[in-house]
């Protein structure tokens, strides 16, 4: 069983693109049966893509994706997409 706080679908959302960073899986699912299913799912506004690779990275490290979770690596992005921007070797062109 699914504990309350879980969550099933993680987006990040790029400017107007989202991506999937955990339950991908389950949203291929829902989307190919076209099956009406209740799902949680949050969305992390992100700055770079690379964010999403992050992020993905993560998720699948936790068992379970809570809420507290999803707040608390939304809070790292800024300062995450900071250190990004002053590094050479990930110049967005």
């Amino acid at each position: 069983m699914q504990h309350p706080h879980e969550l099933d679908i993680v987006l990040a959302v790029l400017g107007t693109e989202e991506i999937a960073v955990y339950g991908r899986d389950l949203l291929r699912h829902i989307v190919a049966d076209g099956e009406a299913v209740q799902t949680s799912v949050a969305r992390i506004p992100i700055g770079r893509i690379e964010s999403a690779q992050v992020l993905e990275a993560y998720f699948a490290m936790c068992g379970g994706v809570t809420w507290a979770k999803v707040l608390d690596a939304g809070r790292q992005i800024p300062g995450m997409e900071r250190a990004m921007a002053s590094d050479p070797r990930l110049s967005q062109e």
